[in-house]
Protein backbone atom coordinates (compact mmCIF):
# COMPACT_ATOMS: atom_id res chain seq x y z
CA UNK A 1 0.00 0.00 0.00
CA UNK A 2 1.28 3.43 -0.99
CA UNK A 3 0.39 6.19 1.50
CA UNK A 4 0.51 9.97 1.13
CA UNK A 5 0.45 11.67 4.51
CA UNK A 6 0.58 15.29 5.59
CA UNK A 7 0.43 17.53 8.62
CA UNK A 8 -0.39 21.23 8.40
CA UNK A 9 -1.20 21.91 12.06
CA UNK A 10 1.92 23.94 12.80
CA UNK A 11 4.19 26.51 11.17
CA UNK A 12 6.43 23.67 9.98
CA UNK A 13 4.34 21.54 7.69
CA UNK A 14 5.31 18.06 6.62
CA UNK A 15 4.36 15.64 3.86
CA UNK A 16 5.60 12.09 3.32
CA UNK A 17 5.27 9.17 0.97
CA UNK A 18 5.25 5.67 2.46
CA UNK A 19 5.27 2.31 0.74
CA UNK A 20 4.57 -0.94 2.59
CA UNK A 21 4.75 1.03 5.83
CA UNK A 22 8.23 2.41 5.16
CA UNK A 23 8.84 6.12 4.42
CA UNK A 24 10.46 6.47 1.01
CA UNK A 25 10.52 10.27 0.86
CA UNK A 26 9.41 13.29 2.85
CA UNK A 27 9.33 17.03 2.48
CA UNK A 28 9.57 19.41 5.44
CA UNK A 29 10.12 23.04 4.47
CA UNK A 30 11.31 25.44 7.14
CA UNK A 31 8.06 27.40 7.23
CA UNK A 32 4.53 27.12 5.96
CA UNK A 33 3.09 30.61 5.67
CA UNK A 34 1.05 30.34 2.47
CA UNK A 35 -0.96 27.27 3.38
CA UNK A 36 -3.34 27.22 0.43
CA UNK A 37 -0.69 27.88 -2.23
CA UNK A 38 2.12 25.72 -0.80
CA UNK A 39 0.53 22.35 -0.13
CA UNK A 40 -0.51 21.06 -3.57
CA UNK A 41 2.75 22.09 -5.29
CA UNK A 42 4.68 20.38 -2.48
CA UNK A 43 2.65 17.19 -2.96
CA UNK A 44 3.22 17.31 -6.71
CA UNK A 45 6.96 17.81 -6.19
CA UNK A 46 7.18 14.89 -3.75
CA UNK A 47 5.35 12.52 -6.08
CA UNK A 48 7.17 13.66 -9.22
CA UNK A 49 10.65 13.16 -7.84
CA UNK A 50 9.67 9.58 -6.98
CA UNK A 51 8.12 8.99 -10.42
CA UNK A 52 4.56 8.67 -9.10
CA UNK A 53 1.33 10.43 -9.92
CA UNK A 54 -1.50 11.17 -7.51
CA UNK A 55 -3.43 8.23 -9.00
CA UNK A 56 -0.71 5.88 -7.68
CA UNK A 57 -1.59 6.73 -4.08
CA UNK A 58 -3.65 4.03 -2.30
CA UNK A 59 -4.66 6.01 0.81
CA UNK A 60 -4.38 9.48 2.31
CA UNK A 61 -3.53 10.44 5.89
CA UNK A 62 -3.73 13.83 7.56
CA UNK A 63 -2.93 15.30 10.97
CA UNK A 64 -6.02 16.60 12.77
CA UNK A 65 -4.33 18.92 15.22
CA UNK A 66 -4.94 20.64 17.50
CA UNK A 67 -3.02 23.59 16.16
CA UNK A 68 -3.28 26.33 13.56
CA UNK A 69 -6.91 26.70 12.49
CA UNK A 70 -5.98 27.97 9.03
CA UNK A 71 -3.38 25.28 8.44
CA UNK A 72 -5.68 22.50 9.63
CA UNK A 73 -8.56 23.62 7.43
CA UNK A 74 -6.36 23.81 4.34
CA UNK A 75 -4.63 20.49 4.95
CA UNK A 76 -7.75 18.50 5.79
CA UNK A 77 -9.80 20.04 2.98
CA UNK A 78 -7.06 19.26 0.46
CA UNK A 79 -6.60 15.65 1.53
CA UNK A 80 -10.35 15.07 1.75
CA UNK A 81 -10.76 16.38 -1.79
CA UNK A 82 -8.03 14.08 -3.09
CA UNK A 83 -9.48 11.05 -1.34
CA UNK A 84 -13.00 11.77 -2.58
CA UNK A 85 -12.00 12.48 -6.17
CA UNK A 86 -9.90 9.31 -6.39
CA UNK A 87 -12.28 7.19 -4.28
CA UNK A 88 -9.44 6.25 -1.91
CA UNK A 89 -9.56 5.83 1.89
CA UNK A 90 -8.51 8.60 4.26
CA UNK A 91 -7.42 8.42 7.90
CA UNK A 92 -7.03 11.29 10.35
CA UNK A 93 -4.53 11.11 13.22
CA UNK A 94 -4.25 13.61 16.10
CA UNK A 95 -1.11 15.63 15.43
CA UNK A 96 -0.36 15.77 19.15
CA UNK A 97 -0.13 11.95 19.21
CA UNK A 98 2.31 12.05 16.31
CA UNK A 99 4.53 14.43 18.30
CA UNK A 100 4.59 11.95 21.19
CA UNK A 101 5.77 9.25 18.78
CA UNK A 102 8.81 11.38 17.93
CA UNK A 103 10.38 9.99 21.10
CA UNK A 104 12.07 6.65 20.64
CA UNK A 105 13.55 4.34 23.24
CA UNK A 106 12.07 6.34 26.11
CA UNK A 107 10.39 4.80 29.16
CA UNK A 108 8.33 6.81 31.61
CA UNK A 109 5.92 9.74 31.31
CA UNK A 110 5.88 12.51 28.75
CA UNK A 111 3.79 15.62 28.25
CA UNK A 112 3.30 17.16 24.81
CA UNK A 113 2.52 20.87 24.92
CA UNK A 114 1.52 22.92 21.87
CA UNK A 115 1.29 26.68 22.04
CA UNK A 116 -2.36 27.79 21.90
CA UNK A 117 -1.58 31.48 22.59
CA UNK A 118 -3.02 33.66 25.34
CA UNK A 119 -1.00 31.81 28.02
CA UNK A 120 -2.61 28.49 27.11
CA UNK A 121 -1.39 25.22 25.66
CA UNK A 122 -2.89 22.15 24.08
CA UNK A 123 -1.57 19.28 26.16
CA UNK A 124 -1.71 15.53 26.54
CA UNK A 125 0.17 13.20 28.84
CA UNK A 126 1.58 9.84 27.71
CA UNK A 127 2.99 6.70 29.26
CA UNK A 128 5.94 5.11 27.45
CA UNK A 129 6.90 1.47 27.84
CA UNK A 130 9.09 -0.89 25.83
CA UNK A 131 6.12 -1.96 23.69
CA UNK A 132 3.75 0.98 23.38
CA UNK A 133 2.95 4.65 23.81
CA UNK A 134 -0.34 5.11 25.64
CA UNK A 135 -2.24 8.42 26.00
CA UNK A 136 -3.27 9.19 29.57
CA UNK A 137 -6.46 11.21 29.36
CA UNK A 138 -7.92 13.48 26.73
CA UNK A 139 -6.34 16.36 24.86
CA UNK A 140 -6.81 19.49 26.98
CA UNK A 141 -6.66 23.23 26.45
CA UNK A 142 -5.49 24.86 29.65
CA UNK A 143 -3.22 27.46 31.17
CA UNK A 144 0.43 26.58 31.63
CA UNK A 145 0.14 27.01 35.42
CA UNK A 146 -2.76 24.57 35.59
CA UNK A 147 -0.82 22.09 33.51
CA UNK A 148 2.20 22.26 35.80
CA UNK A 149 0.05 21.74 38.91
CA UNK A 150 -0.95 18.36 37.49
CA UNK A 151 2.65 17.20 36.99
CA UNK A 152 3.52 15.16 40.09
CA UNK A 153 6.40 12.98 38.93
CA UNK A 154 9.35 12.88 36.53
CA UNK A 155 8.19 13.97 33.07
CA UNK A 156 9.85 14.68 29.76
CA UNK A 157 8.33 17.59 27.85
CA UNK A 158 8.18 18.10 24.09
CA UNK A 159 6.25 20.25 21.63
CA UNK A 160 6.52 23.82 20.39
CA UNK A 161 5.09 25.14 23.67
CA UNK A 162 8.63 24.71 25.03
CA UNK A 163 9.77 27.62 22.89
CA UNK A 164 7.73 29.84 25.22
CA UNK A 165 7.38 27.97 28.51
CA UNK A 166 10.58 25.98 29.00
CA UNK A 167 12.05 28.40 31.54
CA UNK A 168 8.81 28.45 33.55
CA UNK A 169 8.71 24.64 33.59
CA UNK A 170 12.31 24.53 34.85
CA UNK A 171 11.49 27.08 37.56
CA UNK A 172 8.34 25.25 38.72
CA UNK A 173 9.31 21.58 38.32
CA UNK A 174 13.09 21.69 38.66
CA UNK A 175 14.52 18.14 38.72
CA UNK A 176 11.16 16.58 37.80
CA UNK A 177 11.35 18.06 34.31
CA UNK A 178 13.39 16.84 31.35
CA UNK A 179 13.21 18.09 27.79
CA UNK A 180 13.29 16.35 24.43
CA UNK A 181 15.39 17.68 21.58
CA UNK A 182 13.98 20.49 19.47
CA UNK A 183 13.72 18.12 16.49
CA UNK A 184 10.82 16.40 18.29
CA UNK A 185 8.70 19.54 18.76
CA UNK A 186 6.62 19.19 15.59
CA UNK A 187 4.50 16.40 14.05
CA UNK A 188 6.07 14.48 11.19
CA UNK A 189 4.01 13.21 8.27
CA UNK A 190 5.95 9.95 8.14
CA UNK A 191 4.83 9.11 11.68
CA UNK A 192 1.24 10.11 10.89
CA UNK A 193 1.37 7.75 7.92
CA UNK A 194 2.70 4.91 10.05
CA UNK A 195 0.00 5.40 12.69
CA UNK A 196 -2.65 5.55 9.97
CA UNK A 197 -1.44 2.30 8.43
CA UNK A 198 -2.04 0.54 11.75
CA UNK A 199 -5.65 1.70 11.60
CA UNK A 200 -6.05 0.72 7.96
CA UNK A 201 -4.77 -2.78 8.71
CA UNK A 202 -7.71 -3.28 11.06
CA UNK A 203 -10.18 -2.01 8.47
CA UNK A 204 -10.66 1.38 10.10
CA UNK A 205 -10.92 4.53 8.02
CA UNK A 206 -12.59 7.92 8.32
CA UNK A 207 -15.54 9.35 6.45
CA UNK A 208 -14.05 11.77 3.93
CA UNK A 209 -17.23 13.86 3.97
CA UNK A 210 -17.15 14.34 7.74
CA UNK A 211 -13.46 14.39 8.67
CA UNK A 212 -12.70 17.64 10.51
CA UNK A 213 -9.98 19.24 12.66
CA UNK A 214 -9.71 18.65 16.39
CA UNK A 215 -11.04 21.85 17.89
CA UNK A 216 -10.38 21.77 21.63
CA UNK A 217 -12.18 24.24 23.90
CA UNK A 218 -11.49 25.31 27.50
CA UNK A 219 -13.22 23.40 30.29
CA UNK A 220 -15.48 26.33 31.13
CA UNK A 221 -16.78 26.43 27.54
CA UNK A 222 -17.49 22.70 27.61
CA UNK A 223 -19.42 23.08 30.89
CA UNK A 224 -21.54 25.93 29.50
CA UNK A 225 -22.26 23.96 26.35
CA UNK A 226 -23.33 20.95 28.40
CA UNK A 227 -25.69 23.05 30.55
CA UNK A 228 -27.38 24.45 27.47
Amino acid sequence: MRILSADTSSRKFSIALLERGVPIDQYEPISFNRHSSDLLPAIDKLLSRNSYSIEDVDAFCIGLGPGSFTGLRVGITTMRALALSLKKPIVGIPSIDAIAHNLSGYKGYASVIIDARQEKVYARRYSFSAKRIEPKGRIALLGIDELLKNIKGPTIFLGDGLEIYKDRIIEEKKELAAFAQESTYYPKAAIIGRLAIERLKTGKRDNAFKLSPLYIYPKECQIKKHKR
